[in-house]
C-alpha cells in the first residue's frame, strides 16, 4: 500500500527558504527525505541552511534569485530542473509586510512593491514548474498568505490586500490543476516568531501575545508541520483550503 505520508525522494522545492518558515519547511523536507531547493536572494544564509540539512543526512542545494523578477526564477527553475529532472512539491513564502501607513500616506509605488514581493513571486514560480507536474500527473503547491488575508484587523492595505489576493490565486489555480494530480493549497499564520517578527520591541510582542487565544506567538516548526501534511500523497482530496494556523487569532 502506498505510504500516505513518505515524500522520500521527492524534489520539494521552497522560496523564501534562508529564513523563517521557509527554513522550517526546508530543514522538515530534508529530514523525510526529500531533495530540498532552497531559493533566496542571500547565498550566505541559503548555504547554512543546505548545510544544516546535508550535516542531517539529507540532500539539498542553495539557488540564487529574486522571485519577482522573471529572469532569475526562470533561471532557477532551470537549474533546478537540470539537476534533479523533476519537482513535485512547490512551498511559496517568499515575501513579507511592511509597515502599515493610514490610506492617505499610501503610495502607488508601495501598492506595486507589495504585489510585486507577495503576490508576483509566486505567481512567477508556479508558472514555470507546472508543467513539470502536469506531464509527472503530481504536485504538491501551497502558498503561504496571512491571517491578514482573511480579516480585516491585521495589516496595512496594501498587505491585507495581497494576502487576500493570494488566497483567490490559490482557488483558481486549485481548480484548473485538479484533472492534472495537482493539489494547490494556502496556509494563512498568524503572527510567528521569524526573524522579522523579532525585529519588533519585546514589550510589543508581548502585547500581541496576549491577544492570541493560546497566549503565544506561533513557531516557524509549527507552520512547517502543516506545510508538510499539505505536500504529502496524503493530502490528495484537500485543494483549494485555506489552512488557518495562528493560535486562534481568528476563526472565521
Amino acid at each position: 500500500m502506498e505510504s500516505l505520508t513518505s515524500i522520500e525522494g521527492q524534489v520539494a522545492v521552497v522560496t523564501g527558504g534562508t529564513a523563517g518558515m521557509g527554513e522550517a519547511a526546508c530543514i522538515r523536507f530534508g529530514a523525510a527525505g526529500a531533495k530540498v531547493a532552497v531559493i533566496g536572494r542571500t547565498p550566505e544564509k541559503g548555504n547554512a541552511v543546505v548545510k544544516k540539512i546535508i550535516d542531517a543526512g539529507g540532500e539539498a542545494m542553495f539557488v540564487k534569485a529574486e522571485c519577482a523578477d522573471e529572469g532569475e526564477v526562470k533561471a532557477a527553475t532551470k537549474t533546478i530542473l537540470d539537476t534533479w529532472g523533476r519537482a513535485d512539491i512547490l512551498v511559496n513564502t517568499a515575501g513579507g509586510f511592511f509597515d502599515a501607513p493610514p490610506l492617505e500616506d499610501v503610495t502607488i509605488d508601495g501598492m506595486r512593491e507589495n504585489y510585486d514581493w507577495n503576490v508576483i513571486a509566486k505567481f512567477l514560480i508556479t508558472r514555470e514548474l507546472v508543467p513539470t507536474m502536469k506531464a509527472q500527473n503530481y504536485g504538491r503547491i501551497v502558498n503561504i498568505s496571512s491571517v491578514a488575508g482573511r480579516t480585516a484587523s491585521a495589516g496595512s492595505i496594501e498587505y491585507s490586500t495581497n494576502e487576500a489576493a493570494i488566497v483567490g490565486m490559490t482557488r483558481r489555480l486549485a481548480r484548473e490543476l485538479a484533472p492534472f494530480g495537482i493539489t494547490v493549497n494556502a496556509i494563512a499564520p498568524g503572527l510567528v516568531l521569524t526573524p522579522r517578527v523579532l525585529r519588533h520591541p519585546p514589550e510589543v510582542l508581548e502585547t500581541r501575545a496576549k491577544a492570541i487565544p493560546v497566549g503565544r506567538l506561533g513557531k516557524a516548526e509549527e507552520l512547517a508541520h502543516g506545510i508538510w501534511y499539505l505536500c504529502t500523497p496524503g493530502s490528495a482530496f484537500m485543494t483549494g483550503a485555506v489552512m488557518d494556523i495562528n493560535g486562534g487569532a481568528w476563526t472565521g
